[in-house]
């Protein structure tokens, strides 16, 4: 219970951390077919996965030792069937973040990037995998025949071949931290410190 507890406290912290911080208003557009650098994205209400026949979000963190990447959504993340969010040119330093405000839902087949910490649930459609972590602060992560992992390696085919760099989950390992508000270094909060990926609210869909 008491270690239940800590860790709900991190999760807390860190989706606090997350929610503060500054960067480019990005509401009403769709991420399908974007190509972003690392920073700050905000969603003042709703964010969408959903243009393209395979809608494709891609993460270019251009070789920065320190490439962050925060989606800062107001309400609900939603993607489309086969849906990839795809993180090029990074290395064991870089971090993509999905700070939530309501629910994120992942279309069938999605093969998405980067550690969801939601407020209230998180649903996985059929076949929809993370490489990174899904983290909600009040409700449950539902799965249905998914594949969640913070160690994703090109080689094993988890995301049709998307890999971390080595980061365990996009700067999820013990080493990372989430950003500092209104700065690009690393703050010491230890948001996965606790190794956060093995305290899920799950509720399995067979």
């Amino acid at each position: 219970m008491m270690e239940s507890r800590t860790r709900l406290r991190a999760i807390t912290a860190a989706y606090t951390t997350l929610a503060g911080l500054p960067g480019h208003d990005y509401s009403g557009i769709n991420l399908g077919g974007l190509i972003l650098t690392p920073g700050v994205y905000k969603f003042t209400t709703s964010a969408f996965l959903t243009t393209g026949t395979t809608p494709t979000l891609t993460l270019n963190a251009e070789g920065d030792a320190n490439a962050i990447f925060v989606f800062e959504i107001g309400s609900t993340l939603t993607t489309g069937s086969g849906s990839v969010v795809n993180v090029i040119n990074g290395n064991a330093g870089t971090g993509v973040f999905w700070q939530v405000g309501s629910s994120a839902t992942l279309g069938s087949g999605t093969a998405f990037a980067g550690n969801i910490l939601a407020l209230t649930s998180i649903e996985l459609d059929t076949g929809a995998t993370i490489c990174g972590r899904a983290l909600a602060r009040n409700g449950e992560v539902t799965l249905e025949g998914n594949t969640i992992s913070d160690t994703c390696l090109v080689t094993g085919g988890l995301n049709n071949n998307l890999g971390d760099f080595g980061s365990l989950g996009f700067a999820g390992s013990s080493e990372a931290a989430v950003p500092e508000p209104g700065t690009v270094p690393l703050l010491c909060v230890g948001l996965f410190a606790l190794t956060l990926c093995g305290w899920q609210s799950r509720k399995r869909v067979a």
